[in-house]
């Protein structure tokens, strides 16, 4: 099982700190990373019930499907919540799973603004936490899948509202 039992809300910096340290010498080296929105819980949602309690949450759920993880990260306004281990596959995508890093962004962005108010923070939060991932990982941007791409899978995933082009170029610019 690879779900984090405490679960870990990190700012951007503390994100990039973090994965510095991380060697993915255990098996499984991610080849890019898969962008997702959580759909529900949306912006709204999230914020009545607070970070760590929903990402608890999510990994129960998760676990209940019988699944040996999750998605790894959850992106927030505030924070990067890290749920699952990164040095270790995760159950996001099926097309995806064994070669890449999920990014949970969290909200519904099919009808959710990501430009502006709290889903432009978590834009921000997410394009910090993939740049950082890309630079520790020697990938580049252009690598990065929208769930919507797995084809088996049928989601619209991340949701119209997010534009990979878009994501990949602020992607890019932070990498700068």
């Amino acid at each position: 099982m690879t779900f984090l039992t405490n679960p870990r809300g990190l700012t951007a910096a503390e994100f990039t700190a973090y994965i510095q340290g991380l060697k993915w010498d255990k098996g499984w080296r991610p080849k890019f990373c898969t962008i997702h929105n959580t759909a529900e819980p949306t912006l709204k949602q999230w914020a009545q019930l607070g970070g760590l309690q929903r990402v608890r949450n999510l990994n129960h759920y998760y676990h209940g499907l019988s699944w040996h993880s999750g998605p790894h990260l959850f992106i927030a306004p505030d924070l990067i919540w890290l749920a699952c281990d990164l040095e270790h596959d995760g159950v996001h995508a099926s097309c995806f799973n064994k070669t890449s890093i999920g990014v949970e962004m969290v909200g519904d962005y099919a009808v959710e603004a990501f430009d502006s108010g709290d889903g432009a923070k978590v834009r921000d939060n997410a394009v910090a936490a993939v740049a950082a991932l890309c630079r520790a990982l020697h990938v580049s941007p252009v690598t990065l899948k929208f769930h919507r791409e797995c084809l088996r899978d049928h989601h619209a995933c991340p949701g119209k509202n997010v534009d990979k082009s878009d994501f990949v170029v602020r992607v890019k610019a932070a990498l700068a």
